[in-house]
């Protein structure tokens, strides 16, 4: 096996400036390692992947530039005329087919295969497959009645979710193995909640947020193992609390039936009170559990998994959110069972995947969208149960590996090699996708990186009737209210109560929301910490603590031995 020069320059290399930011970044032995690692081997060469030139904030935002989840449109599907719900707005210039015509057989992506140029960047080529490939109207796997969700795997019944896999019943938000569950921001094994942002493990909670392992929560913060509580911050195994006193299980009782969460004014005083409470109690540097060598936020039961947000059961990966189930792997999001991947996006059950988006079980590839099922593709879109393909186009393995080859060292005398796809080449504008929610740009700064900004016509068409008014108690609305067009109290813009989730509030007793659900999502956004770390020093013994918590914020952070004292 023919290997590169241990002593090439860029393997002496231990950190480097970003070229987009200009903002200094690390990269050490562990990460040469890794690039070496997962580098591809064709016909007996390994091709080494080279250190990024991009810091990991601005490698994820490229990413999520590619990524629209929540901006869903009318549009007709290509091949059979029929109108149909989609993440690619009418104006988009790609073909775009319904879920079952996409899944069906009766195309092929072979049938776009082109022969490769090198007159020509292989990004250029790629980009003008991509437009000729069918698109898939919505990423869905394995769903039932779930046609308004986008990026979901295996959930049933639900409307307005997005990035949830095995979830039933859930409205709006990002639920992951629940049930019955409103308005969520990445929840897990949660069952009839309502407003809980980055909780697990709940039952019947109302406006919670980092909670584990508990149940009959109304707005509480970091509580673990709790039940009947409202009002409270940091505690461990207690119930019939409120506003961290403890009170008797028939004082909690008489309280909570005075309390009415459909009541603006308490729903109001509850969350001040909250918030002045949770200021004046020792924060935890890190939401984890079960762990070994870990950093970020939200991770649970892993090992030497660093700079990662929201990791379940994964080992020896770094920059990674919202995965499950991962070894070793970088720079990866939305993803589960993966192993030895680098710079990826989105689906599931991958091996050796390289810069590509949305492949499902697919191995030992690079730079491919939307693949299935496939093995040995290079720049491939939306192709399944292939083999030795590039461009889309068949080549016998001999031929693969030489063209391959050829391409790869084009690419690295173009310094295009080790990269992510050009931001030029997301089908959506900057403000579709997930990159606008991390790394907010106005559209000036948008079009001066000249990236794509999307202007919605239709968002901007008013309801010309009379405003919808309705009661404040749920008892007080009846089922007229799912007929009607509602007009959101901050955005202006337009929404409707679907009646399963008119059911839920019944149920709950719980207010219709007055304003719309993606302006819920921004304010559920808005409350939870930033995806990057600060090195501060513990507000208790002044050990240093990496912790996404910054500086020069007002809570009171405690490293894990010091929380561990106060709250157990």
């Amino acid at each position: 096996m023919l290997r590169l020069c241990a002593c090439d320059p860029f393997l002496l290399v231990m950190g480097k400036i970003c070229s987009h930011c200009r903002q200094n970044f690390p990269i050490d032995e562990n990460d040469l390692a890794f690039y070496e690692k997962v580098s591809p081997i064709i016909a007996e060469k390994i091709f080494l992947i080279p250190p990024p030139t991009v810091c990991p904030d601005c490698r994820r935002q490229r990413r999520f530039a590619f990524r629209n989840e929540r901006h869903l449109y009318h549009r007709k599907c290509d091949r059979t005329g029929k109108q149909i719900i989609s993440n690619f707005s009418p104006n988009k210039p790609f073909t775009v087919y319904s879920h079952d015509e996409w899944w069906s057989d009766r195309w092929d992506a072979k049938t776009y295969g082109q022969t490769f140029d090198f007159g020509k960047t292989f990004f250029e080529q790629f980009g003008e497959l991509q437009r000729r490939v069918p698109q898939l109207s919505l990423s869905v796997w394995n769903s039932q009645n779930s046609d308004y969700c986008n990026y979901v795997g295996n959930v049933k019944d639900s409307y307005l979710i997005f990035g949830s896999v095995y979830s039933e019943d859930c409205f709006y938000g990002s639920p992951y193995y629940s049930k019955n569950c409103v308005d969520t921001l990445v929840v897990r094994e949660c069952e009839r909640c309502y407003e809980c942002i980055d909780c697990r493990k709940l039952y019947e909670c109302f406006y919670a947020q980092d909670c584990h392992s508990s149940q009959g929560l109304i707005f509480c913060f970091d509580l673990q193992g709790c039940s009947d509580c409202i009002g409270c911050a940091g505690l461990r195994r207690k119930q019939y609390c409120i506003f961290n006193e403890q009170h008797t299980k028939e004082e909690f009782v008489r309280k909570k039936a005075e309390l009415d969460l459909c009541n603006s004014r308490a729903r109001s005083l509850l969350k001040k009170k909250l918030s002045e409470l949770s200021l004046s109690t020792p924060h935890r540097y890190m939401q984890s559990n079960q762990v070994e060598n870990v950093s970020g936020n939200y991770v649970y039961e892993c090992k030497n998994v660093l700079d990662a947000y929201y990791a379940d059961r994964s080992e020896d990966c770094r920059y990674c959110a919202q995965v499950v189930d991962l070894e070793d792997c970088q720079d990866i999001n939305f993803t589960e069972e993966n192993e030895l991947c680098y710079e990826y996006l989105g689906a599931y059950q991958n091996s050796r995947t390289l810069f590509s988006l949305f492949c499902n079980r697919v191995s030992d590839s690079l730079y491919c969208s939307a693949c299935h099922s496939s093995r040995n593709l290079f720049g491939c879109v939306g192709m399944r149960n292939a083999e030795h393909c590039i461009l889309n186009r068949q080549y016998t393995k001999e031929e693969y590996e030489k063209l391959v080859s050829r391409i790869i060292e084009k690419m690295k005398k173009e310094n295009q090699y080790g990269e992510f796809f050009p931001l030029s080449l997301s089908p959506f504008g900057y403000n579709e996708t997930v990159a606008q929610e991390y790394f907010q740009l106005t559209k000036d700064e948008a079009n001066e990186r000249g990236l794509l900004w999307f202007e919605n016509q239709e968002s901007k068409q008013k309801y010309m009737g009379p405003p919808t008014e309705f009661a404040e108690d749920i008892e007080g609305v009846d089922d007229a209210i799912c007929e009607k067009i509602l007009l959101c109290e901050s955005t202006g813009n337009l929404y409707k109560v679907i009646p399963q989730e008119l059911e839920f509030y019944r149920e709950m007793h719980l207010p219709i929301p007055r304003i719309c659900p993606n302006e819920r999502h921004a304010r559920r956004m808005a409350k939870r910490n930033p995806r990057k770390l600060w090195s501060r020093t513990c507000a208790k013994c002044g050990k240093g603590i990496e912790t996404s918590y910054s500086p020069d914020r007002p809570e009171i952070v405690y490293c894990e031995s010091c929380y561990l004292e106060v709250v157990y």
